[in-house]
């Protein structure tokens, strides 16, 4: 078995070399080869420890360990600092993911720490159960059937136009119960990505269609995206009262709309697929809803839905009294 070569910080013996055969002009693959190192690792170092386009072994020396140094108490950024402590400690008790609190610490607070400093804290900490794969221990994995298409003229997603930044583009989907007729009916915005939710009794015609007038009363949705769900068999009745675009996924292509599909993975984490969807209260619901709504995105600058939905309407309404 070959064994693994592990990699060396240069050393400044090996810079002090390096700037003599710089100044002798000889070529970065005879020094490499002279310093049996490869030739990119020798290109790197004179491009980022050069000062002012001149190589010299003592500043380059003192640069590299200052780099490393740097790097170091950056990954002990957050441990080192009071206000971060609390901060992505609360946030990691909302379910925020390092790389969400870091974007939000940097776009909306001006504040610089690093994705890798707040897993070291994490882990420094014994918060580990606190991330994602810490407390959510649902499988995955895409699952394959043979299918036909129904046959009613219906639209399916490749038709679907493409949208340049406008709210009104929704995909749905329903998440149900076995121990009740009782559904949640999930919608999320393609932009803002805001979520709607709304309990159901059932998913017969007639509730469908009431429900979505009353989820999108004062709205001006454009297009639906759903999935292939018998409920929707009514698809030309939604279209007609409600003035919109059906869309419908390929049977069984549930990533097709992998939006609301991600965002039914976060409502599972609160409603888990053994719980009755009937004894969901609406003050949990609400708690949901504020979870997913108000926690930043990276899609989306790592801002928050609910903000970035009211920020999307306020350039909207402008724009519309120019």
């Amino acid at each position: 078995m070959k064994k693994i070569k592990k990699y060396r910080h240069i050393s400044f013996e090996e810079r002090f070399a390096i700037e003599k055969l710089l100044n002798a002009r000889i070529s970065v693959r005879r020094m490499a080869d002279f310093l049996k190192r490869s030739p990119n690792t020798v290109a790197n170092e004179i491009r980022k420890n050069s000062t002012k386009g001149v190589y010299v072994a003592e500043k380059a020396n003192k640069k590299a360990h200052f780099k490393r140094w740097k790097s170091k108490r950056q990954c002990l950024r957050v441990a080192m600092d009071r206000f971060l402590c609390r901060f992505v400690e609360e946030k990691l008790h909302k379910k925020w993911s390092p790389e969400q609190i870091s974007g939000f610490l940097k776009e909306e607070m001006n504040i610089r720490c690093s994705t890798k400093a707040i897993y070291k804290f994490a882990n420094s900490r014994a918060l580990n159960h606190l991330l994602f794969w810490g407390w959510n221990n649902m499988k995955s994995g895409r699952k394959r059937y043979t299918y036909k298409n129904p046959i009613d003229n219906r639209k399916y997603i490749e038709k679907r136009p493409s949208f340049h930044n406008e709210l009104g583009h929704f995909e749905l989907d329903f998440i149900v119960s076995k121990q009740s007729s009782f559904v949640f009916l999930v919608a999320v915005d393609r932009l803002s990505k805001y979520t709607f939710i709304e309990k159901l009794t059932n998913r017969k015609r007639t509730t469908v269609i009431s429900a979505l007038s009353c989820m999108f009363s004062g709205i001006k949705v454009k297009t639906i995206t759903t999935d292939n769900d018998i409920a929707f068999v009514c698809w030309k009745e939604i279209e007609s009262l409600l003035n919109i675009r059906i869309y419908f996924t390929h049977p069984y292509h549930s990533w097709e709309k992998g939006l609301v599909e991600n965002t039914n993975r976060w409502i599972r984490c609160f409603v888990p697929k053994r719980r009755d969807i009937r004894s969901v209260s609406d003050e949990e619901i609400k708690e949901v809803l504020s979870f997913v709504n108000n926690r930043p995105r990276k899609v989306i600058g790592y801002k928050m839905p609910s903000m970035y939905n009211y920020s999307s309407c306020s350039v909207l309404l402008e724009g519309c009294g120019e």
